[in-house]
């Protein structure tokens, strides 16, 4: 699958927050589960956002987080801005 990806340490005072080019989906996940994602094993998100082109999110818990930015159904290329606000 092709996705864009990026690792982000976050507090729950803080928030992520993605800008795209163009519709994309959207997850948000702990390290654990980006590693099952990564290798095809089932996996959770904390979040799934579909069809989104800007995005804030707050997590749950401190800790790393990573953000997917998939194009599934979306085609051409996809630039994505992810900062922690």
């Amino acid at each position: 699958m092709n996705y864009l990806h990026y690792q982000c340490k976050v507090s729950p005072e803080n928030y992520i927050k993605v800008s795209l080019s163009s519709r994309a989906d959207v997850k948000l996940m702990d390290t654990l589960n980006f590693y099952r994602y990564q290798s095809g094993k089932p996996y959770q998100t904390t979040n799934v956002y579909s069809n989104v082109t800007e995005l804030e999110v707050k997590v749950p818990f401190k800790s790393v987080w990573h953000v997917i930015v998939e194009q599934s159904d979306f085609p051409g290329m996809i630039r994505a801005n992810v900062k922690v606000v």
